[in-house]
């Protein structure tokens, strides 16, 4: 029988909230079995329980390069200045923002469409779970070196690749609340974007029952938190500005 696979091991850094951050973007997808029902009509009833807070709606469908007739009709709610979407589609719904900043607010977002959304889905699970934060870093100096770990970035500062124009790693793996991917590098193509260095992280589970959603999220954004202070060098921690620890459960 083989071992089990071993976890991501992270070291315990007091819980902390910065004065800025380096998110470009966060979503929260929840996956669920699909309703057949939406693959052709919109979420009337969703879209009156959101209105007050993401009033504008847009219609997209997406269309398989494998297969041209199968169509993916996405609903998009959308809050008054555009920096919050709740996404809707058969078979998930997903929260995101570009202007973060701390996950109190972020998970209060999250809750609320959870909350308004369960009667709609009619699901006692969700096939998938999942926390996403892409960070964008700006290498300020043109030197790696101090911004992020130094094993992430050791062959780029020695100069082993020479002038690169893409650096991009991808590791997966198990951690104790579910599994993670974690992609970092130069992933920008545009000359303008080669000073930034991408950090993105991406905890999910499967088969969730509906009760543990909103403590999995939470339990998501701690390892999330101490994944992206073992990534981070000296600059990046003193660009966060003043941190102002966190009490609680959240």
């Amino acid at each position: 029988m083989a071992d089990d696979p071993s976890f991501l091991t992270l070291p315990d850094v007091e819980r902390a909230q910065f004065e800025k951050n380096f998110i470009k973007t966060a979503v929260c997808e929840l996956r669920f079995p699909a309703l057949l029902e939406f693959e052709n009509k919109p979420p009337v009833q969703l879209q009156k329980d959101l209105r007050k807070n993401f009033p504008h709606y847009e219609r997209q469908q997406s269309v398989s390069l494998n297969d041209p007739a199968d169509k993916e009709v996405k609903h998009l709610f959308k809050s008054k200045k555009g920096e919050w979407t709740v996404s809707f589609k058969s078979s998930a719904i997903a929260i995101e923002t570009s202007r973060y900043t701390h996950f109190e607010d972020f998970f209060q977002q999250v809750q609320t469409v959870f909350n308004k959304s369960k009667p709609l889905l009619d699901t006692d699970f969700f096939t998938r779970v999942g926390l996403r934060y892409i960070n964008e870093v700006r290498i300020e100096d043109a030197k790696l070196d101090g911004w992020i770990r130094e094993e992430l970035i050791a062959p780029l500062v020695q100069g082993v690749y020479g002038t690169v124009d893409r650096f991009a790693q991808e590791v997966r793996g198990a951690a104790r609340t579910g599994k993670y991917s974690f992609r970092h590098g130069i992933i920008g193509l545009d000359a303008s974007k080669r000073d930034l260095y991408t950090i993105d992280f991406d905890f999910y589970n499967e088969n969730v029952e509906a009760d543990s959603v909103l403590s999995m999220i939470s339990g998501f954004n701690r390892e999330s938190f101490r994944f992206f202070q073992w990534v981070i060098g000296p600059k990046v921690k003193e660009r966060l500005g003043k941190t102002i620890p966190k009490r609680g459960q959240i």
